[in-house]
């Protein structure tokens, strides 16, 4: 390939990176407009609608979808997570000071022990006790600058949502335009691996929805039952760690498990969170291969196996990266980009 050819691909592929980095909204609208393509062209079929009319009533449809989600996410989130930023370095502070007292109990079993190893102990509890209640006074503080960047987010909210409607009504333009950059022959081929990826793309978000709304109502049943403070907020807490496979729901509820068992003395709330760790963990590992497998348009196994292998090269990264590259070369075979045939 000449120099001259490379150009074109190069500049696409740096304006796409710069869109990226520097134009989260307009991206996360395109990804958006991409999702909702469906519903407008059924609505344009079943109803014999034009273009405009069905993307109006679908994004309205959204835009109160939308607003119900901000509404919730502004008040009864909003107003927890001050309270509990509030209340974080007391009950750090609570926490060590219980376990001091332990250790005051303990005292007469490392009696024996050395001065030396004494104070080198003490120095590393008290540097222990320190660390958290600056851990705890840094959450507060990132939960405050949240708060206080909600003025930004609703800027950003504003250009996603106006962005999200014209690309909505330009998107045939978009695609058609793209599609324009290629010749004929290789048209049909890259039109089979943008649908391809499209399909994917909806697939993988639906099921990601699917999944954390799942794990929220399972998190949020188990808490009421438990009589858990604060339940709509630590329900939505677990559905954010559970979507990071290098924490997971066990890094959250266990240790919380423990404190209670431990420090609080309360038996019925530990065995109850251990009980919901196991019921999420279980329910989302037996669904979670199934609803990717049919919403990627891959087997489970073959889900399975890239959600496990991208995870151990990658971490979270690969997480998401495994899935996706499973699905671009079983795109690219489709298309006949890719010819794999093995002789003898």
């Amino acid at each position: 390939m000449s120099i001259r050819k490379l150009i074109l691909p190069l500049l696409i592929g740096v304006l796409g990176l710069i869109l990226v980095l520097h134009g989260i909204p307009l991206v996360l609208a395109l990804i958006t407009a991409i999702l909702l393509e469906p519903i407008i062209q059924l609505m344009i079929r079943v109803f014999n609608m034009k273009r405009m009319p069905a993307v109006t009533i679908t994004y309205i449809l959204f835009l109160a979808s939308f607003g119900m989600g901000s509404y919730w996410l502004s008040t009864l989130l909003v107003v927890q997570s001050v309270e509990l930023a509030h209340k974080l370095p007391m009950l750090s502070a609570h926490f060590f000071e219980t376990l001091e007292r332990y250790i005051i109990v303990w005292e007469k079993y490392y009696a024996l022990l050395p001065v030396e190893t004494i104070s080198t102990i003490q120095q590393v509890l008290n540097s222990l006790k320190n660390s958290a209640m600056i851990a705890a006074s840094t959450v507060t503080k990132w939960i405050f600058n949240i708060v206080a960047a909600l003025p930004e987010l609703l800027l950003i909210s504003i250009v996603y949502l106006i962005s999200l409607f014209l690309i909505s009504f330009d998107l045939p333009s978009l695609r058609n335009g793209f599609m324009n950059l290629f010749t004929p022959s290789a048209k049909e081929k890259v039109d089979l691996v943008l649908n391809q990826l499209s399909r994917a793309l909806v697939g993988f978000l639906g099921a990601q929805i699917i999944l954390s709304l799942m794990t929220y109502l399972l998190a949020l049943i188990g808490l009421l039952i438990l009589d858990v403070k604060y339940a709509f907020l630590i329900a939505f807490i677990i559905v954010l760690v559970d979507i990071l496979p290098i924490l997971g729901t066990g890094s959250f509820i266990v240790p919380w498990a423990a404190y209670q068992f431990f420090i609080n003395n309360d038996q019925f709330l530990a065995v109850g969170l251990i009980i919901l760790f196991l019921v999420i963990t279980v329910v989302r590992r037996i669904v979670e291969p199934k609803i990717l497998g049919e919403s990627l348009g891959i087997s489970a196994l073959a889900a399975l196996a890239s959600l496990y292998i991208g995870f151990q090269l990658l971490g979270f990264v690969g997480f998401i990266l495994g899935p996706a590259i499973v699905i671009i070369i079983e795109a690219l075979l489709k298309a006949g980009f890719l010819k794999v045939k093995l002789d003898f």
